[in-house]
């Protein structure tokens, strides 16, 4: 009897449990309804409903509805919302918007301009999901400066209560016995600081430049401060060494240095004078003699005495001015007999 019982209840029991779905899926965009948030075991053909999870909103013509099908599974659901949109953020003054998107859970981010700083707390807004944004936009303030330096016997202008960027002071000495060395303007950069160092008030004073054999084409009397400038020339006869022109600078000095002039040396000529005197030849100072030699030649016989050749080698010696005569002296006493060497009675 117990038998028999058991395979009444099997038929009743997977005749039951045939195709039911289980839990619903659960969506990023959408909420099961309440009705059915405890139920966990649906008949083949049951449905559920869906509502838009908040920052969502219903997609127009789709259905929220998903119905279970006999194989045990839930149908396929539309994408029935869609993410709800905030709108334009705001642009900020002084600034860059930075936006990628205005939905729901998006961040758009602040920049401020080179020259201004941020004094708001956050520099973004969100998008939430009463499509509004978090907070303000927010606000970018000019940078500003600290007053500009003071200088010892000067003073700067414009003198105001606050300085911003770009705001620019220009600086004076008190009276013209002092020159200002360094910038005579600075300005408020975008980081809160001068663009520069103050300039300073300094007396400035160079020497009268004196060039030796020279004389000034510019620049002719003194006082010489800060930038005078003088130009020299050379007088006649005379090469410069140096530049021409020379300025005072903040040192109380000459730059460059003054120029030399030094005189022009013309180079000594070289003359070449060439005298003949007898068998005797001189060039530019230096004396060529020709010094006789007898040699005897097939002892020709010319009535009745042996007559000897003469023939002459050449023979350099030099001489220096007036020993040139002396020299002609001792080559007529060397005894050698020659009618081809005469005296003559002047040397030129």
């Amino acid at each position: 009897m117990g038998y028999y019982w058991t395979l009444l209840l099997l038929p009743a029991f997977f005749g039951s449990s045939y195709g039911n779905c289980g839990e619903p899926p659960r969506l990023d965009y959408g909420a099961l309804d309440t009705l059915y948030s405890d139920l966990d075991n649906f008949t083949v053909g049951a449905t559920v409903n869906y509502n838009c999870q908040p920052g969502y909103i219903t997609v127009q013509q789709t259905s929220n509805v998903i119905t279970c099908l006999n194989d045990s599974s839930w149908s396929t659901p539309d994408e029935f919302c869609t993410r709800r949109s905030c709108g334009h953020p705001g642009d900020i003054q002084n600034g860059q918007t930075l936006i990628s998107d205005i939905l729901f859970g998006s961040r758009v981010n602040y920049t401020c301009d080179f020259g201004f700083i941020m004094i708001s707390k956050r520099s973004y807004r969100e998008c939430q999901a009463n499509g509004m944004w978090s907070n303000e936009v927010p606000v970018c303030e000019v940078q500003t400066c600290p007053p500009p330096p003071p200088i010892a016997d000067g003073h700067y202008e414009p003198d105001m209560e606050d300085y911003t960027y770009q705001h620019a002071v220009t600086y004076n000495c008190k009276d013209s016995t002092f020159s200002l060395i360094g910038d005579k303007s600075i300005y408020c950069t975008g980081y809160g600081n001068w663009s520069a160092e103050p300039p300073k008030c300094t007396v400035v004073s160079c020497k009268s430049p004196d060039v030796e054999n020279a004389k000034k084409l510019s620049g002719f009397v003194g006082p010489y401060t800060l930038n005078s400038a003088v130009t020299f020339e050379c007088d006649s006869g005379y090469t410069m060494t140096g530049s021409h022109s020379v300025a005072c600078n903040a040192s109380s000095e000459w730059h460059p240095p003054l120029p030399t002039c030094s005189k022009i040396v013309s180079p000594t000529p070289t003359t070449t004078t060439t005298t003949t005197i007898g068998k005797e030849t001189v060039t530019g100072g230096t004396t060529v003699s020709q010094k006789p030699s007898t040699t005897k030649k097939n002892d020709e016989t010319n009535g009745g005495s042996t007559v000897a050749q003469k023939t002459t080698k050449p023979q350099s010696t030099e001489e220096n001015g007036g020993n040139m005569y002396s020299t002609l002296l001792r080559i007529r006493n060397q005894g050698a007999s020659t009618r081809d060497l005469s005296l003559p009675e002047t040397c030129h």
